[in-house]
């Protein structure tokens, strides 16, 4: 067992089952929302911009030097700087960073210090599941390194389901084949695992149901059924992993493995009980999904919510309409 293994052995006295602190959060960029994600190239509607970095990217007096910056250059040309200090720290600490990246080149820069600090430490290729947070457009030469070095990719499927409506506008065709690449990042050994993100749109409907998620990344859909198809279809996955990115994996990242994930004897009973067979609607008819409801949620082996026999028959579930698109915070 690896000494970041053992650290999720016992539960230190300030943790508890209902709390715990397992990485930070940090920022590479911005987000596609306000145009300030960071890529390589200017956006395909904006060609003056190629978003920016955070401040914390850069050394102490660099502040602000992302505006000047060329589509040539690249933050491996600056001495290490704020946030690669702080990863760096996680070597001692082994405490996992949780780092936000979502252009292109915001998720190289990523990669390139992920790379640097574990290279310096002997560690790539261990057990320190460190996480890169959205992973939203990835640059083609880019998608074998979360398998070499072992990282975990936390993917938000549902944004993808109202974002693919503008994305091509906003960064063009041949970008948006590594948008939301699903079945790229997990075929390249990355460890996919599925986030809800915060609400942050100016959305009149932001859904947190986690089959809406489970839906976007089998049919690459909007809510609404479009485009048949889906959007690049070839990165959609398969209900069982997708069902496994948004269970099993996401214990794993966050070193709950051994008490939560999966149903088995001895783990923490946290059940949904569905009316739906996930598995069978989602290969038979994906878009069934949307209607599955709860019918009961069990946590801690204690039913917090049942839904009353009336209302299970009175229920008409209908599809939902695709909400306006907007800013993610």
């Amino acid at each position: 067992m690896s000494r970041t293994r053992a650290r999720s052995a016992s539960l230190p006295a300030s943790e508890t089952d209902w709390l715990r602190f397992i990485g930070y959060k940090a920022w590479i960029d911005g987000i596609m929302g306000d145009a300030t994600a960071m890529f390589f190239e200017p956006y395909t509607n904006n060609p003056k911009n190629r978003g920016r970095l955070r401040d914390i990217m850069f050394p102490e007096g660099r502040e602000g030097a992302a505006l000047s910056m060329t589509a040539a250059q690249h933050y491996s040309t600056f001495p290490p700087g704020n946030l690669e200090k702080l990863v760096a720290a996680s070597i001692p600490t082994r405490i996992p960073p949780h780092i936000h990246a979502i252009g292109d080149e915001g998720v190289r820069i990523l990669l390139d210090v992920y790379e640097r600090v574990l290279g310096e430490a002997g560690r790539v290729g261990s057990d320190h599941r460190w996480r890169v947070i959205h992973a939203q457009v990835v640059h083609p030469d880019d998608f074998a390194r979360f398998g070499r070095l072992h990282l975990v990719a936390e993917v938000n499927p549902y944004h993808l389901s109202d974002d693919m409506r503008w994305m091509e506008e906003r960064i063009g065709h041949e970008r948006s084949r590594g948008a939301y690449a699903f079945r790229k990042l997990k075929d390249a050994g990355a460890v996919l695992i599925f986030g809800s993100d915060s609400p942050g749109t100016n959305a009149a409907r932001y859904y947190l149901n986690p089959v809406y998620g489970l839906y976007a990344a089998v049919t690459r859909q909007t809510l609404k059924g479009e485009p048949a198809g889906g959007w690049f279809p070839d990165q959609r996955l398969t209900i069982e992993e997708a069902i496994d990115a948004a269970t099993r994996a996401p214990a794993w990242a966050s070193f709950e493995e051994d008490r939560k994930g999966v149903l088995r004897p001895g783990m923490l009973a946290d059940v949904a009980v569905l009316d739906t067979n996930l598995v069978e609607v989602g290969h038979a008819n994906p878009g069934a999904l949307l209607k599955a409801q709860v019918h009961y949620t069990i946590v801690g082996g204690r039913v917090v919510f049942e839904r009353s026999t009336a209302q299970r028959r009175d229920a008409a579930p209908s599809r939902p309409t695709t909400a306006p698109s907007g800013s993610r915070r």
